[in-house]
């Protein structure tokens, strides 16, 4: 298994907007592979999400396009911004400069 990180940036002010909108279940479903681990909230100057995905390794090519479509569904919503990270454990790096 594999892991990613996406973070979301928008405007405090957009929070009923992006509610409304997560709420309608109109932004793409992820497939079943794709699980959503954590994800965690910040209130600061703006709304700052934090979401962890675990997916296996064979498909993280098509699930981070799969996870990109569904935040993008958000993009036009004014100030909002998202990356999409993969993720690799210490232990995973270290051992691959040891080789």
């Amino acid at each position: 298994m594999v892991h990613v990180m996406v973070k979301v940036k928008f405007p405090q002010h957009k929070v009923e907007e992006s509610l409304k909108f997560y709420l309608s279940g109109k932004a793409p479903k992820y497939p079943d592979y794709v699980k959503r681990i954590h994800q965690w909230f910040v209130s600061d100057y703006n709304i700052k999400l934090y979401n962890i995905y675990e997916l296996p390794e064979d498909k993280l090519y098509e699930g981070m396009k799969r996870i990109g479509d569904r935040f993008s569904a958000y993009a036009a919503m004014e100030g909002y911004k998202f990356k999409i990270e993969p993720l690799i454990e210490g232990s995973e790096l270290i051992e691959s400069y040891r080789k």
